[in-house]
């Protein structure tokens, strides 16, 4: 199809990006269920698990409106995992259910997210930018400036920010990665206006540059 990784893989790594993301961003603001004071770091946790696992069940549709359709599909999925969660409490069900769906439906820059946790969701759904995502395409053809700049992508790394209160880099071995960074990385954290405050974000060029295309391309 010409689509970059969008599957069960791409799926653990933004969960795994999400909760590092929320571990970190507690160091200095809270989620929203948290200051709301309708649950706890626990239940961020898990809107934040499934928000993550969950945010592209809908391209089994297709990619035009995959938020969308991600929000109906993973409905029944949510009430048969939140009712085993929370087994005697059909309200919590619920109030937590329309955090993950908000997260998965934000998780594009389309809608811009109304809760830290739903922020969390599409910018660690970004960070899965890394070579290996973009090599399926790339290898099938599929050359462009998505699939070209996401090669220069050698690793993203999540750690305690100096100035804010996560910082994010981005190791490149091209120039061509800033595209990924600022087209992507970039928009959903400025997207995410409960973020964007405790987020340093930093490209880092590593020392030997790779060749992405041969020296002639041919384009049509």
């Amino acid at each position: 199809m010409g689509y970059s990784d969008h599957g069960h893989t791409h799926s653990l790594i933004v969960t795994l990006n999400g909760i590092k993301l929320l571990k970190e961003l507690s160091n200095g603001i809270q989620p929203t269920i948290v200051q709301e004071e309708t649950g706890d770091m626990n239940d961020a946790e898990l809107i934040v698990m499934l928000g993550c696992y969950l945010h592209d069940i809908g391209m089994v549709v297709g990619r035009t409106n995959h938020d969308e359709f991600s929000v109906v599909l993973a409905i029944g999925i949510l009430d048969r995992i939140l009712a085993k969660v929370y087994p005697k409490d059909r309200k919590k069900q619920v109030h937590i259910r329309s955090h993950i769906m908000h997260a998965i439906y934000c998780h594009d820059v389309v809608a811009p997210p109304l809760t830290i946790e739903g922020g969390i969701v599409g910018v660690a759904d970004a960070l899965d930018m890394t070579k290996g995502r973009a090599r399926i395409p790339f290898e099938a053809g599929s050359i462009n400036i998505h699939s070209a700049s996401a090669l220069a992508i050698e690793d993203v790394k999540i750690r305690k920010g100096e100035s804010k209160t996560v910082r994010i880099e981005v190791m490149m071995t091209n120039v061509s990665g800033i595209f990924q960074i600022q087209e992507l990385l970039e928009k959903k954290i400025r997207n995410a206006k409960g973020l964007i405050d405790h987020i340093e974000l930093y490209a880092i060029m590593l020392p030997q540059e790779d060749v992405i295309l041969k020296e002639e391309l041919k384009v049509l």
